[in-house]
């Protein structure tokens, strides 16, 4: 029974060990460029034990998917913690700080999906495609669950996709960004940047959602 209990606690350590070297491995490589033996190198194993685990890469690809988007449901619980006694823009400046928080915990997250966002051609047949699809539900149901609006649904489901798509690539690929305006990715000054951006792009639009009056309609 005590074998069996170490045998059992041994292969969860691998597996976690497995998962760790793949989230590395496919937040810096494309799904299609990333290999098996290159998340063994990572991770300092051999390349057959990840077989036993995970018997194709796509499976590992999900696995590490479901893992991340279980950490970013976890952190959407809180997201809009205590938010209505606050103005609009302190609120949305608040949210855009916990979001960066997030990403500093769990920066494989914004990383694995701009990679494969922008490599993939044909996501009918990419690995975890609904799951791709979930991260970006997840961020509108979350909005209309937490903020009263008074918009129509398409134009906060235009506003909620915008915002993600943005953050997704400020976050993911923040070392080229960063590189344009001669900034660290790592540093205060980039994220600062970031957030003054979002604020300038997305707060005029939510206001709109939160406060819409109908002669935005006829606009």
């Amino acid at each position: 029974m005590v074998e069996d209990w170490k045998n059992t606690r041994k292969g969860e350590n691998t597996r976690k060990r497995i998962l760790q070297a793949a989230r590395m491995v496919f937040s810096n490589h494309p799904y299609h460029s990333a290999s098996v033996r290159m998340v063994g190198k990572a991770g300092n194993f051999d390349h057959p034990i990840i077989h036993y685990y995970f018997p194709k890469k796509a499976g590992l690809f999900e696995a590490v998917v479901n893992e991340l988007l279980e950490e970013i449901n976890a952190f959407a619980t809180t997201w809009y913690k205590d938010l209505d006694t606050m103005s609009t823009g302190k609120s949305f400046s608040l949210c855009i700080d916990r979001l960066f928080e997030f990403h500093r915990k769990s920066p494989d997250l914004f990383r694995l999906i701009m990679q494969n966002t922008a490599h993939v051609e044909d996501y009918s047949s990419f690995p975890a495609v609904d799951k791709y699809t979930a991260f970006h539900d997840g961020f509108l149901n979350t909005f209309q669950e937490k903020i009263t609006y008074t918009a129509p649904p398409e134009d906060v489901r235009r506003f909620v996709y915008s915002f993600t798509v943005v953050v997704t690539n400020y976050l993911g690929a923040s070392s080229t960004y960063a590189q344009f305006l001669g900034l660290d990715p790592a540093s205060r000054e980039y994220l600062e940047w970031v957030k003054e951006t979002l604020m300038f792009i997305f707060l005029p639009r939510l206001k709109k959602i939160i406060f819409y009056d109908q002669q935005d309609a006829k606009a």
